[in-house]
């Protein structure tokens, strides 16, 4: 009887060592590694978060110019937001690093500084998902409005450092000088 214990223990503890290196695959080797595997899906997956973040956060900052009407939804979206920001760092892997300066629409507008820097970019993301759960918490006009400023702060504080900064696109003579006659003309 002991030897039948013996044996499925170390049959059970055979193949859950077996399970435990398959799953401790170096980067790259394994499922799971979509920052290796697929940095581009990655880069799409962080931008669609922040667009989303950024849809949320419409109607908080328009709170400190405008009266503050449905304040139970704006505490569920800087809830959500809360949430959201804490995964922001980690679809950040280092295999995402592809700003490049030269290009006019580059494939991430992440500035290299974030994987110089991780950890600064890390607090950051914290603090800003912080300010997101005073929101959340705040009660009364007042409050919402002080907590809503500190949340654009947050945001504002992390893209300062580590968003590529918006440059308008220059206008060219031949912008000027375009003829939209002949371009327009039907054929």
């Amino acid at each position: 009887m002991r030897r039948i214990v013996a044996h499925a223990l170390f049959t059970v503890t055979g193949a859950l060592t077996a399970t435990a290196f398959a799953a401790d695959a170096t980067p790259g080797t394994g499922p799971g590694w979509t920052g290796v595997t697929n940095p581009k899906d990655v880069i799409t997956a962080r931008q669609e978060l922040m667009e989303h973040i950024e849809e949320l956060m419409e109607p908080i900052d328009t709170i400190t110019v405008k009266d503050v009407t449905n304040r139970e939804q704006l505490r569920i979206s800087a809830e959500v937001i809360s949430a959201m920001l804490l995964a922001v760092p980690h679809l950040f892997p280092p295999t995402t690093n592809r700003f490049d300066p030269k290009a006019e629409q580059p494939q991430t507008l992440a500035l290299p500084g974030i994987w110089k820097n991780f950890g600064s970019f890390y607090q950051l993301a914290a603090a800003a998902s912080t300010a997101a759960e005073t929101m959340a918490e705040a009660k009364g006009d007042q409050q919402l409005r002080t907590a809503s400023l500190g949340l654009r702060a947050s945001c504002d504080a992390c893209h300062t450092l580590y968003l590529r900064p918006y440059s308008p696109p220059k206008v060219l003579p031949s912008d000027i000088n375009f003829d939209f006659d002949s371009a327009l003309r039907k054929k």
